[in-house]
């Protein structure tokens, strides 16, 4: 007991815990923000380079000119319809109770954790027209441009995010403005547009940016989407375009890596600049505008219009988003099996995704709780928010361009052996999982009173003490999301991990090598893609039963 007190002494010493929260913010710059925007030095170093590998090559630049058009175009339509689409969801989840909700709330967030490599898969057999040697005749078949494939499949695991944030901010919102709007004589519908929509804008700017950075980052699901659409051959988004130049650089040509380079910087500078616009924009724009037209809006509050609005939102749910998302369980029925299928390497990739994202979630849990704490105790001082602010360029930067720039800050963007992959692996998704346990874990820490704390101290608690009997029971939960969010993100990421190491065993990279590398093999991806939703599934489950539990302790 005696050694016990020496210990917690110690390690509550105002310079001993000065020093452990100098090495926190000194890790977070030097192995999470400095490496993933590495990648613009390479403008100030190697701009010969640039200039004679790429501006003076007019094919390599409409390669670019094109992919980046093409990503910021789907990333612009998909957030448009998600906002569309997820409003009413948002609206029907918190103001609404019904059969089944609980049900419907799980579903609403089950893309967020299936590997991307499994959703691109799926929604590609669902809605796309597919090459001779697929035969799944359960699919719709209907579309055959690659553009619209890949508006359809950034939808599925960008629209729970915008449901989601809007639906935190509605929770917030008191119902009372539009009950005494509704008093004074005006509609459901005007209230709810006049009143309460323009309170939405916290959760607009939040749900723009992460659907916008979640479509901008995808490359795994889009390559097995592009792969798996017949007539797709030739059409590139800024991701892709760096997946197959990132062979091409370790392979054949190294003046490949200034193609690359120029890419990457080029989607970090566009979507770093588009965050702040969206930040502006939408603070400043007065919607929705004040005009009220009575009869109308009185006429489309009531009766079937209701109805017809909340059942088309359910509709959207689960042709738009859930078909697309399980349909790859058809394909145990109707494709052929083969024995090709590599199944011990299946294992071993299980096996070393398993090992890289628990590696990362136990670094993202120890030195980013105490960031998250640092920041959301001291909001008045000038460095927590900067701090907090930067904390948000690893979710926006597209992780195909963090993957470059964390290959180009540690190797050189060179290939690397299997000795070192794994350790470049793990530092590749700690840079856009840390980010996830911080944000979580500072926005529960934001609601808790530092009262109780206080009190704590007061009667003779050490700061640690304090810490881990009062605080840490409040906020476990929310740790315990980040934790299992940044477990998920790790196991399922694809761009990230082939820009750093193209071979690299994880799971996520076995489905894509099935797929894209002759021969394919269409029915073990099916499987392995299957094997992988239903790893989701469970962990999905053990987030809600744990924060449930934290909730109910508490």
């Amino acid at each position: 007991m005696a050694r016990l007190e020496r210990v917690l002494e110690f390690i509550s010493r105002r310079s001993i815990r000065k020093g452990w929260l100098a090495l926190v913010i000194l890790f977070f710059l030097s192995f999470v923000i400095i490496p993933t925007i590495f990648v613009l030095t390479y403008a100030f170093t190697n701009w010969d380079a640039i200039n004679s590998v790429v501006l003076s090559d007019p094919v390599k630049m409409t390669m670019i000119t094109n992919a980046i058009i093409n990503s910021f175009e789907i990333a612009g339509l998909v957030t448009l319809i998600d906002f569309m689409a997820g409003l009413p969801m948002a609206w029907i989840m918190v103001r609404k109770k019904f059969r089944g909700k609980a049900l419907v709330d799980t579903l609403i967030d089950m893309p967020l954790v299936v590997p991307t490599a499994a959703l691109g898969f799926s929604a590609a057999l669902f809605w796309g027209i597919a090459p001779g040697d697929i035969v799944n005749p359960l699919g719709l078949g209907v579309v055959s441009s690659p553009l619209l494939l890949l508006i359809l499949l950034h939808i599925v695991f960008s629209y729970p995010y915008m449901v989601r944030s809007l639906s935190a901010i509605l929770e917030q919102i008191d119902q009372n403005y539009e009950t005494a709007g509704r008093t004074l004589g005006a509609s459901p519908l005007t209230a709810a547009r006049t009143i309460t929509l323009p309170l939405f804008r916290a959760g607009l700017v939040t749900g723009i940016i992460l659907c916008l950075a979640r479509s901008l980052s995808e490359t795994g699901g889009t390559v097995i989407a592009l792969a798996t659409l017949s007539g797709s051959k030739g059409f590139n988004t800024g991701p892709t375009l760096i997946d197959g130049w990132k062979a091409i650089a370790q392979t054949t040509d190294p003046n490949y890596n200034a193609a690359l380079a120029f890419v990457s910087i080029l989607l970090i500078i566009i979507a770093l600049v588009l965050m702040v616009l969206i930040r502006v924009v939408v603070k400043r724009v007065h919607l929705p505008m004040g005009k009220v037209w009575p009869r109308p809006e009185k006429l489309l509050s009531r009766g079937f219009f209701p109805k017809l609005k909340d059942s088309s939102t359910m509709v959207f749910l689960a042709v738009m988003v859930l078909l697309p998302s399980f349909f790859i369980f058809t394909c145990v029925f109707v494709f052929n099996p083969t024995s090709s299928g590599n199944w011990g390497g299946f294992g071993s990739s299980i096996i070393y995704s398993f090992t890289v994202a628990g590696v990362v979630t136990l670094v993202d849990l120890a030195l980013g709780v105490p960031l998250a704490l640092y920041i959301a105790r001291g909001r008045s001082k000038r460095l927590p928010e900067v701090i907090d602010t930067m904390v948000n360029i690893p979710l926006i930067v597209p992780t195909a361009a963090l993957g470059y720039s964390l290959s180009l800050f540690w190797v050189g963007g060179n290939a690397v052996n299997s000795d070192v992959g794994m350790l470049l692996v793990i530092l590749a998704h700690i840079a856009f999982t840390y980010p996830l346990v911080v944000r979580n874990v500072t926005g529960a820490v934001e609601e808790v009173d530092p009262a109780f704390e206080e009190t704590a101290r007061t009667l003779g608690a050490k700061p640690i003490q304090a810490f881990r009997r009062v605080l840490l029971p409040m906020i476990k939960s929310s740790i315990l999301a980040g934790a299992i969010m940044a477990f998920t993100r790790s196991l399922g990421e694809t761009g990230a991990t082939r820009a750093v190491v193209s071979n690299a065993n994880t799971a996520p990279n076995f489905i894509v090598t099935l797929i894209t590398k002759a021969p394919k093999d269409f029915y073990s991806a099916a499987l392995a893609c299957i094997i992988l939703i239903a790893i989701s599934y469970v962990l999905m489950l053990g987030l809600r039963y744990f924060t449930r539990r934290g909730k109910g302790a508490n």
